[in-house]
């Protein structure tokens, strides 16, 4: 019996030491959402109930809580409240977000083990999309290695299968196989395979082209998990 009591009490104490894996989301509106009128949770909530229902420690961070709108709303799941840090920045280009993140970063209370990063919806009319894009891209990526020299980068393609956002897919995929190392992969997630950008469509993943519906919402989240799990601890 004593035994047994050692036993549990170790086993009790290494789980409350376990650490949890920090998540950054890190993008413009399609990470931030929360516009009021419609339920843009974005894709965060979805991938918060897979994670949870996974029994994976885990928890979002960034200087972000709240949606473009204040008052906009996120929904619990099941005994659990919502976690709503995150680094979506509604109708921000891709440097924008290179420039400001040195200092929105300097407010995390933990370094970044798994960043979702997904950007450049509002620079497809960049004639550069290597210059104004990618490379911005890999600044980001330098950041947060001197958060977490070890952080896994997921990059996520944006939802279009045409137009711009097929050459800026070609910039992201050289970047991603540039800067990928064994310690601190770099591995690109491709959100516009299966994906119906225009709402006026049946089965549209999207209320106005850009910004993805619960559908939609549910799809990313989807590719975000499969695209994590050789990285999760459970």
């Amino acid at each position: 019996m004593k035994y047994f009591l050692i036993l549990l009490l170790t086993s009790t104490i290494l789980v409350a030491d376990q650490k949890p894996i920090y998540i950054l989301p890190l993008g413009d509106s399609i990470t931030q959402g929360g516009k009021t009128g419609r339920n843009e949770f974005t894709y965060r909530y979805p991938l918060f109930c897979k994670l949870k229902d996974s029994g994976v420690n885990f928890d979002f961070i960034g200087s972000l809580k709240t949606g473009l709108h204040k008052d906009a709303k996120w929904p619990n799941y099941k005994d659990w409240k919502f976690d709503h840090d995150h680094e979506g920045h509604y109708g921000w280009k891709t440097q924008a977000i290179l420039d400001k993140l040195p200092s929105w970063s300097e407010k995390y209370k933990n370094a970044p083990d798994i960043a979702l990063i997904h950007l450049g919806t509002n620079d497809q009319k960049s004639k550069k999309p290597y210059e104004n894009i990618a490379k911005p891209l890999e600044g980001i990526i330098n950041h947060l290695r001197s958060l977490n020299p070890k952080v896994v980068v997921l990059v996520g393609h944006l939802n279009f299968n045409s137009g711009d956002a097929v050459k800026i897919r070609t910039a992201v995929e050289k970047m991603a196989k540039k800067v990928s190392t064994k310690s601190s992969p770099v591995v690109t997630v491709h959100m516009y395979e299966n994906w119906q950008p225009n709402p006026k469509k049946t089965g549209a993943d999207t209320f106005d082209w850009a910004h993805p519906n619960e559908q939609g919402q549910e799809k990313m989240a989807v590719k975000w998990f499969d695209a994590m799990q050789p990285y999760l601890k459970k």
